[in-house]
């Protein structure tokens, strides 16, 4: 995130009524941009960080390119695309590019004129107008689940009604019922046949097994770094795990990010003198914004880990692949109870021995917000500090700055006492 972002954005605001010229201009901005993460990126950085974000921005670089693309949702099986070189592009991320170059207001707008209400998740209301004026092209075909978020499935068909394009849909009943897995394999089998038919291609069910052999070598290696994290982290700014989250929900079983994976651990450092460990719940604005000053990586109190970024590590069983990916969507953290995300979330904080813990309330998303009393209550019962923020991931024109600079100042004091 930075200034040059945002003068992009606001170059870019002069074509927004010319289709034409806006994506080619995004388009070559996006590969300037993608080159130089690819091959000129800071070398200061980790290298873990360094894939990471150039494949963050690769997806919608991609989609502008012609690649085929299939427009998801954080939670979709992804890995049903890869065998197929079709390339993922998740839709909240489309919505948080507009949102760093400060041109997400376009998308909001043209949302909110074609009736769409301002209780939807910004996310899903940007990347709606997104469809509804074509900014992107049109992807080969639109898939979602219904994990997480009850706007999931009205948003996505009618992102693929926009673009006239095929709409999947996977039903994951909450509850991690062994019961649910078969439902849910039964509806993969679906998937894959109606993917046959929108692609015209046989499904390369051999290659799938390859992917999650990769994804499953890629949660080992994660966990093995996760091991090394207690006294250790990954220097990161707040923008980066967001890009960090996006990667590893749509590009599991990538050989890239498998890749990056086994160069994390090489990349975390020790934990200096005085600082104190933040575990960032749900997830932080993507423009940029006070927060990110707050918690930079060079400050003194650092942003350790995110829940978003382990919720899905399943040790995926490439022996049964569709069976696997439905055991996998069952049992995601995020599918279950708030005692089930508690669990998820104690245990991280419990591994990266944080000092205190931020959740970040997300106008619009009632999943997140509607678990944080309960949160709240398991974390200062286990005597660590807990902060609630709330504000918008996406609108950046929504941010009080001074509200949340004396908020988390004064929530920092109280985690120094506490220590």
């Amino acid at each position: 995130m930075s200034r040059k972002s945002v003068k992009f954005g606001s170059f870019l605001k002069r074509y927004m009524d010319d289709r034409s010229k806006f994506r080619r201009w995004l388009k070559l901005g996006l590969g300037m941009e993608n080159f130089r993460r690819k091959y000129l990126a800071d070398r200061d950085k980790p290298e873990f960080l360094r894939i990471i974000n150039q494949l963050s921005l690769e997806e919608v670089y991609f989609s502008l390119k012609g690649k085929s693309t299939v427009w998801v949702n954080l939670l979709a099986p992804s890995e049903l695309l890869i065998p197929l070189k079709l390339n993922p592009v998740s839709a909240e991320g489309v919505s948080g590019m507009l949102s760093s170059m400060h041109i997400e207001g376009i998308a909001l707008m043209e949302a909110a004129g074609q009736g769409v209400p301002d209780s939807l998740c910004t996310f899903h209301r940007a990347s709606l107008g997104v469809s509804m004026k074509q900014l992107l092209p049109a992807p080969a075909f639109v898939m979602t689940t219904s994990i997480l978020c009850d706007g999931n499935l009205p948003t996505f068909k009618r992102i693929a009604t926009e673009y006239k394009t095929p709409f999947l849909f996977i039903d994951v009943p909450r509850g991690h019922l062994r019961s649910s897995v078969s439902y849910v394999l039964s509806q993969l089998e679906e998937t894959v046949k109606a993917i046959e038919e929108i692609t015209g291609r046989r499904y390369p069910m051999n290659d799938l097994s390859e992917v999650l052999q990769i994804e499953r070598n890629t949660v080992e290696s994660l966990q093995n770094a996760r091991k090394h994290m207690k006294n250790r982290f990954l220097p990161q700014e707040l923008f980066e795990i967001m890009n960090s989250l996006y990667v590893m929900h749509t590009l599991a079983g990538d050989r890239r990010l498998y890749e990056a994976s086994r160069r994390l651990e090489e990349g975390l450092v020790t934990v200096p003198d005085g600082r104190k460990k933040v575990l960032w719940l749900h997830i932080p604005p993507y423009y940029d914004n006070e927060l990110f000053s707050l918690f930079s990586k060079d400050t003194t109190n650092v942003v350790v880990g995110n829940e978003m970024m382990w919720d899905w590590l399943y040790p995926v069983d490439p022996e049964r692949p569709l069976e696997s990916l439905a055991e996998k969507l069952v049992f995601n953290p995020l599918c279950g109870s708030v005692t089930d995300r508690g669990k998820l979330c104690l245990e991280l904080a419990d591994d990266l021995e944080v000092d205190g813990v931020i959740h970040f309330s997300h106008w619009g998303c009632r999943q997140s917000a509607g678990g944080v009393s309960y949160l709240k209550r398991l974390f200062e019962g286990k005597g660590l500090p807990f902060l609630e923020l709330t504000g918008d991931c996406v609108d950046h024109t929504s941010e009080g700055a001074g509200q949340l600079r004396t908020r988390v100042q004064a929530f920092l004091e109280i985690m120094e006492k506490s220590s």
